[in-house]
């Protein structure tokens, strides 16, 4: 059996990484968010902390404050942006796993200045719209 999960605030911004989900705490400056995709293979999911964001799930259009919970199934396109002055922190979960896998190698090839291809999105189960 695998060990319980049990963290304390701040740190990594990865908080689970298993086989069944991942999960992550972001935060998205003013005016940031991520353009339309959608996931064939998984669920996508927010709960909103702290601040205002504007989400896009199919044709439905959801003004998310602390408290808001947004799923986005899998082949629905869906977006965000930050619509306040103050950043915006959520918890992002991704059913099954695999999403955290795909951050930290993302982040590891900007690292790099390295822009990744569309193949490498798509391989993770990220498809631009």
């Amino acid at each position: 059996m695998d060990a319980p999960i049990a963290l304390d605030p701040g740190g990594d911004p990865v908080k689970a990484d298993r086989p069944e989900l991942s999960l992550l705490e972001v935060t998205f400056d003013p005016g940031s968010g991520v353009d339309p995709h959608l996931h064939k293979g998984h669920s996508d999911s927010f709960y909103v902390l702290e601040g205002k964001v504007e989400f896009h799930v199919g044709d439905e259009v959801v003004h998310g404050t602390p408290g808001t919970y947004v799923l986005a199934p899998p082949n629905v396109v869906h977006w965000f942006r930050n619509v306040s002055d103050e950043p915006v922190r959520m918890l992002n979960l991704h059913t099954p796993g695999g999403f955290a896998q795909y951050r930290r190698e993302l982040a590891e090839l900007r690292a790099q200045g390295v822009e990744p291809d569309r193949e490498f999105f798509e391989r993770h189960d990220v498809f631009d719209i």
